[in-house]
């Protein structure tokens, strides 16, 4: 099965609660949960949070992103303090699972004491934890991949395209191959320009048996500010459509 995640503007102008109900009954597994997009993503409100747990129902997927400020992904120590009280206040209200990104200010590589205390934080709260595209600014993916895997991070969102360069998923191809061969326990989130007409491409050029992926939407499956419940089921097909041709 082909999982699709649904990215979910919080601070939108339509209704959040209508949003995600759409995203639910367009058949996504996972929805993740953002504030101000125009910052690409921060922690959204508890309120947010609740209004988005109440709206997936009992579908096992709310994914919360945790991210206290804009701009790079170098945080303090206070701003890891932060994070790690906005990690159990997202378990409180009903999350799943949380999605973070921590990098070194000097390299750009993966902040790993940082990321071990939010997983340790996250794993205590029975949340699971997806590292956002973070991980496409790092130097080194590979390494950052094995590094992901050692810490014990459930999920890695990529696109295979340099964080702030120009392209997505479809231009990534040939690094998100390289990516998913290497992972062997985390899942690969493919996120980036992704819509229904290009679903199928990215599956097929990826998946194998033993490789465990997903898809990640946003402008994709948006008309205007609302999510488009067919555009989803659109995508969700796509997903089954590929994946049962590839079998």
């Amino acid at each position: 099965m082909i999982e699709i995640e649904i990215c979910i503007n919080s601070d939108t102008s339509a209704s959040l609660s209508d949003n995600v109900k759409k995203a639910r009954r367009g058949g996504a597994a996972r929805i993740e949960l953002c504030g101000a997009m125009h910052f690409d993503g921060l922690t959204p409100t508890p309120e947010q949070i609740k209004v988005a747990r109440a709206a997936f129902a009992n579908v096992h997927g709310l994914m919360v992103m945790v991210r206290p400020r804009g701009g790079d992904f170098n945080f303090s120590q206070q701003e890891i303090e932060l994070m790690l009280r906005q990690i159990d206040s997202a378990a409180e209200n009903g999350a799943n699972g949380v999605v973070v990104g921590v990098l070194r200010a000097e390299d750009s590589c993966i902040d790993m004491p940082a990321l071990r205390r939010i997983v340790h934080e996250a794993v205590n709260c029975g949340l699971s934890v997806t590292f956002h595209r973070a991980f496409d600014a790092t130097p080194d993916p590979m390494r950052s991949l094995d590094e992901l895997m050692d810490a014990g991070v459930h999920r890695v969102l990529t696109s295979g395209v340099g964080w702030g360069e120009s392209g997505g998923a479809v231009e990534g191809i040939s690094q998100l191959q390289k990516i998913a061969a290497r992972a062997t326990n985390i899942e690969i989130v493919i996120g980036g320009g992704i819509f229904p007409g290009n679903a199928k491409k990215i599956i097929e050029n990826i998946m194998t048996p033993d490789r465990k992926i997903s898809l990640h939407a946003y402008s994709g499956v948006l008309v205007g500010d609302s999510v488009s419940e067919n555009a989803v089921l659109e995508l969700v097909e796509a997903g089954s459509n590929s994946l049962t041709s590839f079998a």
